[in-house]
């Protein structure tokens, strides 16, 4: 009887551990560093929680778990809360516990739990803006805003590090090459110009301009730059689709974020397109391993949105690798920019060409690829 007992008891801490609500835990503290103004350390991860305690800029804390996009965390002082993560630089840079990323399929459905049995709570369309808080195996848990808005297969989400950005808010914003003064002035920033900042040193941050360019500047003559994600671009279940213009927007400004994370392979590629079609790939449907790339991807009955798929000469651009293909915005093939997986090679693609991949509807090839014809002056992004 007190077997029985014993198990039952287990299995009730068992079920009330499974069902705690979602906080990821780091393995180890994460240090890091508050660089806003007037920053508050609440009691829960809420804005309308009590606040435990202000943040001063500079101030160091340590990480040790996030819930969605704050981070919970304790002060040299030994006072624990909540602080939103755009407020904090993690100091350690392999450390991410949030990433920003973007959709790389043209629709992906967000689910409530990571199993694909699980409710639809919306969709996302392609390039959507996202922040991946959570990863557990194949899925990732995504935010909007301070809104986790569910789970979504982590093959179709492309991340990327999260950036902190401040505008100089001094007419003439002095760059040293240290973290003083006294050191050499390199530079001469303009007032309301936008850099990057990788670390937080004695009231100085230190910045990245030009891609390259690294210095010191006075933290107060800077003002931090939030991240700006729109609720609208997730399509929930009952609400109808955005417009064509409002999507077109938030697809260019995430190919500009995306552009700084990537090397440019060039800008003179030529666009061809492909299907699965016996003109175009040889083979009649039935027959052995039609639809397979030879990274071994299977596009039977995948379309050009659920494929995303490119064949590549594999000595310019490595199969496996994803790619950022952008026409002239004059082209009316920029309807294709995306990412892209290479993960095909053909006889044809040799070279500074890539081969899109557009449907399957059988031995018939389609209109879309007859009308194709060949792109050029197509530019082509490695993403690291």
């Amino acid at each position: 009887m007190n077997i029985f007992k014993n198990f039952f008891m287990i299995t009730i801490v068992l079920l009330c551990i499974a069902l705690m609500p979602s906080t990821n835990y780091a393995q180890e503290v994460v240090k890091g560093v508050v660089i806003d103004q007037d920053v508050a350390l609440y009691k829960e991860a809420r804005t309308s929680s009590q606040m435990v305690s202000p943040l001063g800029l500079g101030d160091e804390v340590f990480i040790s778990a996030n819930k969605g996009k704050w981070y919970e965390v304790s002060t040299k002082s030994g006072i624990f809360g909540w602080v939103h993560s755009e407020c904090i630089l993690i100091k350690n840079e392999h450390k991410k516990l949030i990433e920003n990323g973007v959709v790389n399929t043209g629709t992906v459905e967000v689910r409530k739990d990571p199993n694909i049995h699980s409710d639809i709570m919306g969709r996302l369309g392609f390039a959507t803006k996202i922040v991946v808080v959570e990863k557990q195996e194949d899925w990732v848990q995504l935010a909007m805003e301070d809104e986790v808005i569910g789970w979504a297969p982590s093959k179709d989400i492309i991340t990327m590090p999260i950036e902190k950005k401040v505008k100089i808010v001094v007419e003439n914003g002095d760059v040293y090459e240290e973290a003083s003064k006294n050191s050499k002035m390199i530079k001469q920033l303009n007032k309301n110009q936008i850099v990057k900042i990788d670390d937080y040193k004695d009231g100085y941050f230190r910045i990245i301009w030009d891609e390259k360019k690294e210095g010191f500047i006075y933290a107060k003559e800077v003002k931090l730059m939030h991240e700006d994600f729109f609720k609208q671009a997730f399509v929930k279940q009952e609400a109808k689709k955005n417009d064509e213009v409002k999507e077109k927007e938030t697809a260019v400004n995430t190919f500009k974020e995306i552009i700084e994370n990537a090397t440019y392979l060039g800008g003179d590629y030529t666009a061809t397109a492909y299907d699965l079609s016996i003109a175009s790939c040889g083979k009649a449907v039935g027959a052995k391993y039609r639809g397979f790339t030879r990274s071994g991807y299977n596009l039977n009955g995948k379309s050009w949105s659920d494929a995303m798929v490119v064949a590549v000469d594999s000595r310019k651009i490595p199969l496996g690798s994803k790619i950022l293909v952008l026409f002239d915005e004059k082209d009316w093939r920029a309807k294709y920019n995306g990412i892209y997986l290479a993960a095909d090679t053909g006889g044809g693609v040799k070279g500074k060409t890539v081969d899109i991949y557009l449907g399957d509807i059988g031995n018939k090839q389609m209109k879309e690829v007859r009308d194709f014809g060949r792109g050029y002056n197509v530019k082509v992004y490695l993403l690291n």
